[in-house]
């Protein structure tokens, strides 16, 4: 196999406007509608911020990617380190989403293995979008067998193969340390007022993404229950990203940019985040199958 990688960037933003899907057999819990809905659309919006990045999504024959610490956490929230993955094979027919464009290809099973470690991805199958395997922990799916990180380690995908993708075996390599936002922590008390510092440790050299973005009231439902999913996203054009050439380990958002973002809607904090990705290619009978190490950290903080 031919592998080349180039360092890029890129976030996690979840959209949470859902069409339904179901699991295959393999999946652990058949029942949590809702999370395999979320899945492929967390996969759909990963597809585009790799595009985004540089990744040739249009003539990729699939897509296999390990990402740590990705997603935004919960304000109580710990501080473990969550590896999350998934992996699409491209067939030729058009599905009803923006960028997981092609029909997903059964590829037999999946499974991830590194230092002695044989996990099992979950299988999951739509009528128009075909089929996809992920990692992911809730809310964004239903693993709770995630993988740790270990650095500077090969992270092996086998893929039995099927009559649609012959068998593979993919290596991506582990960064010797992931970023970490160090200030503000998680929690904290901010004044939205002045200006925000975002200070990390770790990564690669080269581009670093840095995002803000509002955290919004939960809304109520009929009786003071749970409002619909997706109310609490916040607008598109809320969310700062800034694109930094070298890996400063500081960014400074201005007060200015904060109070544009915040003004005018219910927000009752901050969501930052920084992330690299690191691309790559592997050769497939199928096509170009293309790669990513993700590594990111984020906080969310409260606004006085």
């Amino acid at each position: 196999m031919k592998i080349t990688s180039t360092l890029f960037f890129a976030g996690i933003l979840t959209s949470l406007l859902f069409i339904g899907c179901q699991s295959e057999p393999n999946s652990p819990d058949q029942n949590n509608f809702l999370n395999d809905q979320v899945s492929f659309e967390t996969v759909d919006t990963d597809l585009a911020l790799m595009k985004d990045g540089g990744m040739r999504l249009d003539s990729a024959a699939g897509v296999f990617s390990i990402g740590w610490n990705e997603m935004f956490r919960p304000f109580m929230d710990s501080a473990e380190v969550k590896g999350m993955a998934f992996a699409i094979a491209f067939g030729e027919r058009s599905t009803d989403l923006p960028h997981f464009k092609k029909f997903g290809l059964d590829m037999g099973e999946v499974f991830i293995n590194y230092t002695g470690n044989h996990i099992e991805m979950h299988k999951r199958f739509h009528e128009r979008r075909g089929t996809a395997y992920s990692l992911f922990k809730r809310p964004f799916g239903h693993s709770e067998n995630l993988l740790e990180y270990i650095p500077n380690t090969e992270y092996q995908f086998e893929v039995t193969g099927s009559e649609f993708f012959a068998p593979i075996t993919i290596m991506l390599t582990s960064p010797n340390a992931l970023m970490d936002i160090t200030s503000p922590a998680n929690g904290q008390v901010i004044d939205p007022t002045q200006d925000l510092t975002i200070n990390w440790e770790g990564g690669k050299e080269g581009k670093v993404g840095v995002r803000l973005m509002p955290h919004l009231r939960p809304h109520r439902g009929p009786g003071g229950g749970p409002g619909r999913m997706g109310e609490n996203h916040p607008p598109f054009d809320r969310i700062i990203f800034v694109i930094l050439e070298t890996n400063t380990g500081t960014y400074t958002f201005p007060a200015q940019q904060i109070q544009r973002i915040l003004n005018g809607i219910p927000a009752n904090g901050l969501m930052a985040e920084v992330s690299q990705m690191d691309f790559g290619e592997v050769e497939h009978e199928n096509g170009m199958v293309h790669t990513a190490m993700k590594n990111g950290s984020s906080v969310m903080m409260r606004i006085e």
